[in-house]
């Protein structure tokens, strides 16, 4: 079984659509957030047996098919690319929230993939990123998960050499939110605009963190705007949506203030 982690964007910047494909080119920083987790694991099954999937943990909707199961999808390209028949097993225990903005299904399908390589041993590192690419943008990401900056679709990676200890703590409001609303729909508040790319080396994650796709869905949903004003009251020093939501998350100047927060908002909110 292989843990792997949810993910915030630190900062995240949409720019100009790609004409081949229609998709939002990005600037953005992928930080993994292990305070919160998904194990899978991949294992053959019998011959014509055909792929299954053993769901655990946190519902999916849709009864989490194996046809629409992204840690599957990931099995089932592996199989297509090296012309395996899809004869596993997939044993998925979900906890991160499902449409919450923190990757999850990315997650899976990333370490269905290292999982099938780990029986096969048929793809290299750069056939393993192209596959995951094939299935969403930031599926390579969770490949090596460490912070590291995205550009193009967000599938162009550099890890940061010298990444930070965060005291990072998120709310999870208990919804979803569609990613293709938040990008259809970003805006930017008059008057404001993120902080300068390339980011310094010594970015004060405190001040400096932005999202794009946040201000809408935040508008869109009250819920959200609540989270992110709990986090706030408790003293976050600064606090946004991660990805397209719906989940939120606030940093912390010290370990104390991380951690009375985190007392006080598990009495009324889903926490991460």
């Amino acid at each position: 079984m292989r843990r792997t982690p949810a993910k915030v964007n630190l900062y995240l910047v949409v720019g100009e659509v790609r004409p081949e494909d229609g998709r939002h080119l990005i600037q953005t920083v992928f930080y993994p957030h292990w305070g919160i987790w998904d194990d899978v694991s991949v294992e053959r099954g019998s011959a014509g047996g055909g792929l299954s999937l053993e769901l655990m943990g946190r519902s999916i909707p849709g009864g989490g098919s194996v046809e629409e199961n992204l840690a599957c999808r990931g099995v089932l390209s592996y199989c297509r690319h090296f012309g395996l028949e899809p004869d596993y097993h997939v044993r998925l225990f979900k906890r991160i929230p499902v449409g919450g903005g923190l990757g999850g299904g990315s997650s899976d399908a990333a370490a269905a993939l290292l999982e099938i390589n780990d029986l096969e041993h048929l793809a290299t590192p750069q056939e393993l990123h192209g596959i995951a690419a094939s299935l969403g943008a930031d599926v390579p990401f969770f490949l090596n998960p460490v912070m590291s900056v995205g550009t193009g679709i967000g599938d162009i990676l550099t890890p940061v050499e010298k990444p930070p200890a965060l005291h990072l703590l998120g709310i999870y409001p208990g919804f979803a939110s569609p990613v293709a609303w938040a990008y259809a729909n970003w805006k930017r508040p008059a008057g404001m605009t993120p902080p300068a790319w390339p980011l310094d080396a010594n970015t004060d994650w405190t001040t400096a963190l932005w999202n794009d796709l946040g201000f809408a869905v935040a508008e869109k949903y009250p819920g959200i705007q609540e989270a992110l004003q709990a986090l706030r009251e408790m003293g976050a020093k600064n606090a946004i949506v991660s990805g397209s939501g719906s989940s939120v998350f606030g940093i912390f100047e010290t370990e104390e203030e991380y951690l009375a927060a985190k007392t006080v908002l598990a009495k009324d909110w889903e926490l991460f």
